[in-house]
């Protein structure tokens, strides 16, 4: 009972520590649980102890006073299991803790895992995010950690260059590479027999350096642009939405996503919180004239911001995210993406993301 006892209260610290990132994860029982199953007690030991930030192995170990050998044993499975992050800078290996959400959670279904068990953390993660608790730290008022990009092909042929960070093409082609994988949301829904028909595999992406970490980890592989390219395209003929760091550059990830199964979009349509996802700068606008009155518009919007009315759709302004679904499958080009009288502008990079959010939240 002594041990177990000893367990416990180390992972209470370890969500404590996990909780003062900037999307931090409170205090649930659900989250002990799926912190008990994915830590071993020596990795929530480490993790309690992980400073704030990138770190080399020195640095770690003279907080931890663990000898080499360990905590080079005790690294390898943590990054194995996503709970702790990988980069290279000047030839230096440096580490992070990974967050819960965007971080260890979807890394723990972006592969498919049989010594891990993958249905009861499908529940435990499931039940965690729809609580109260959670929702309030994930979308509270303030600067949101995604947002929707756009698709290219349905914006207007001249559109203003400092929007080109809206179109998820572009974040593909300045990144130069990346690496593709799993949904990890509808990898997660389908262990609990919830998924929809939107594909799984190959689906979701990171881009740039950021991928280098996840096909090392074996969480994902290697892809080129032109691969980027298709996959994003074949999310676009199924009408998944498009969403990544809410940065103007140096985007991490864009994923391709569903109403149903999606935590940020779920946000919006389970929850009914309006700045769960910052906006793209384009509005869904209808020329009545073109309009045949097919309702394909409506049936396609992911997040229901489309509604008929008598022969006619109509767009909740307030709800459209400008992610151009409705448009893309217009057969008419009756709805139109049109540019926001006010422009919407994210931080720069991903780092001044989090510092915001750090701020905002009263952890800085």
């Amino acid at each position: 009972m002594g041990h177990l006892a000893g367990k416990e209260e180390i992972l209470k610290k370890l969500q404590k520590r996990l909780h003062q990132n900037p999307v931090g994860l409170p205090e649930h029982a659900s989250v002990y649980e799926i912190l008990s199953i994915l830590y071993t007690e020596k990795e929530a030991e480490v993790g309690t102890k992980f400073p704030f930030g990138l770190v080399t192995f020195e640095e770690l170990q003279k907080v931890t006073g663990i000898e080499t050998g360990e905590l080079e044993a005790i690294l390898k499975g943590m990054l194995k299991k996503g709970l702790v992050m990988s980069s290279v800078k000047d030839g230096k290996v440096r580490y992070l803790l990974s967050p819960g959400l965007m971080g260890f959670f979807e890394f723990t279904f972006m592969r498919t895992n049989e010594t891990l068990p993958m249905k009861r953390l499908a529940e435990l993660m499931h039940t965690y995010r729809n609580t109260p608790e959670f929702i309030q730290e994930f979308a509270s008022p303030g600067t949101s950690r995604g947002k929707a990009y756009a698709y290219s092909g349905v914006l207007p042929k001249v559109k203003s260059e400092i929007l080109r960070f809206d179109e998820a093409a572009e974040h593909i082609k300045k990144a130069g590479y990346g690496a593709i994988g799993k949904c990890y949301c509808r990898h997660e829904t389908w262990h609990l027999d919830k998924n929809c028909s939107a594909p799984i595999d190959d689906i979701c992406m990171s881009l740039g350096i950021a991928s280098d970490f996840v096909v090392e980890q074996g969480f994902a592989r290697r892809a080129l642009v032109d691969e980027l390219l298709g996959a994003l395209k074949k999310a676009e003929d199924h009408g998944l939405v498009h969403i990544g760091d809410n940065v103007q550059d140096q985007t991490t990830f864009i994923c391709n996503c569903c109403g149903c199964c999606c935590g940020f979009l779920g946000g919006i349509t389970k929850h009914h919180v309006k700045h769960a996802l910052t906006t793209t700068n384009y509005i869904a606008r209808l020329d009545q004239e073109s309009c045949n009155g097919c309702e394909i518009c409506a049936d396609r919007c992911q997040i229901k911001a489309i509604k008929m009315e008598g022969d006619y759709p109509v767009v909740n302004e307030e709800s459209c995210i400008g992610c151009g679904v409705c448009a893309n499958f217009c057969p008419t080009e009756a709805m139109k993406m049109k540019e926001r009288e006010k422009r919407v502008i994210p931080p720069k990079t991903y780092k001044e993301l989090m510092v915001r959010l750090m701020q905002e939240k009263g952890r800085i």
